[in-house]
């Protein structure tokens, strides 16, 4: 597909679910203007809403989850059936032929998971990856579990910008980004 017609997409996933966020943003491919793109990938924030789940019982729940089962439900886009994903952070689904990622994200790890799912893969091999691996990454900061930990503690991170300085590379454009960028950078030729 083309940029534009993956761009037409992902604005259609955003004006849907955007009732039902606090936050939604195109990453991927599409984020850093990539002529052909596969897939769309869109990290969102979900709007918190309470929800009765018995009879005593109030739970907070995201309110996507119920807009994303509605919009299923009415055919407007359908699951995956190639590459099954229905997790609490992670949906794989297909709107008008097109593969729709969908990441779920917190405040508090934002900037990461906005720079994980904007890419591109080579770039973000690099800077997940330790200094003695080849890599950027500070020997004090672990990526685990979709958040970013140093000193053994957990770590908010609500820019793309906060994220990047945290481990220590420049915040280029996501269309200027790539691994050879950030090795010549890591070098001293950047």
């Amino acid at each position: 597909m083309d940029l534009r017609e993956a761009r037409l997409v992902a604005l259609e996933v955003i004006e849907v679910l955007a009732p039902a966020c606090d936050r939604v943003e195109i990453a991927g491919s599409v984020r850093r203007g990539k002529a052909e793109p596969k897939d769309v990938e869109i990290v969102y924030i979900p709007r918190m809403v309470e929800e009765r789940v018995n009879l005593f019982d109030v739970a907070e729940v995201p309110a996507t989850e119920g807009v994303i089962a509605e919009l299923v439900r009415e055919g407007w886009w359908e699951f995956d059936a190639k590459v099954r994903r229905n997790g609490p952070r992670y949906k794989r689904m297909v709107r008008r032929g097109v593969v729709v990622e969908l990441f779920r994200a917190e405040r508090g790890n934002w900037g990461y998971l906005f720079a994980l799912r904007t890419g591109p893969g080579d770039f973000n091999r690099m800077w997940a990856t330790h200094g003695w691996g080849g890599g950027t990454l500070p020997v004090e900061v672990r990526l685990k579990d979709g958040w970013v930990w140093a000193g053994g503690e957990r770590v908010v991170v609500e820019t793309e910008e906060a994220f990047f300085d945290i481990v220590g590379i420049p915040c280029w454009e996501p269309g200027e980004r790539s691994g050879a960028r950030l090795g010549r950078w890591k070098l001293g030729f950047e």
